[in-house]
């Protein structure tokens, strides 16, 4: 037996027989939703609720249904997206406060309030916005990895030309 959802403008009421649908006080301008329909549509144009409007079957009180300015829809996230009912991508955020510590600290803070915004703005529904804190968090990890790296080599650079240099220089004065 097919089942009939019906509003109020504000609430989608149901599901009801056709049966049921009578005691309701619906009308032809009341709108209507069942399975196979897309869209919500005024009753009087559903073929098989024609008989509820005729004669007898009408209500004595005029019907407290107004057309809708907005529909029911399916629950939306920020941006129009779906709700999120997967993971979230990955946060990077211990990777982040590693590499804060032990790498260079001014370039791990970037990395780190990525990393804390990714499962916030999941759960708000902004998949996208995730995503792409995610990315830019893993982004800052690398950033803050290649340059400790490459202070660690200009370091060694400095400090290695600096020590053969005080050995040739110390080689230099024994010989004398």
């Amino acid at each position: 037996m097919r089942k009939y959802y019906y509003t109020d403008g504000q609430n989608s009421l149901g599901p009801f027989t056709l049966d049921e649908l009578k005691f309701k006080g619906i009308t032809g301008e009341t709108y209507i939703w069942t399975e196979g329909l897309t869209n919500w549509i005024q009753a009087k144009n559903i073929e098989e609720l024609i008989p509820l409007f005729t004669g007898e079957n009408q209500p004595y009180y005029g019907s407290p249904y107004q057309a809708p300015t907005t529909f029911p829809q399916v629950p939306q996230g920020y941006y129009g997206t779906p709700t999120p009912t997967g993971y979230p991508p990955k946060t990077y955020l211990v990777e982040s406060i590693l590499t804060t510590i032990f790498c260079c600290w001014p370039l791990g803070i970037p990395s780190i309030v990525y990393a804390t915004r990714v499962e916030k703005k999941f759960y708000a529904g902004d998949i996208i916005g995730a995503q792409q804190d995610s990315d830019n968090a893993k982004k800052w990890l690398w950033i803050n990895v290649g340059a400790c790296i490459a202070l660690w080599i200009l370091y060694f650079l400095i400090f290695g030309f600096a020590f053969f240099g005080a050995i040739i220089n110390s080689a230099q004065h024994s010989s004398l």
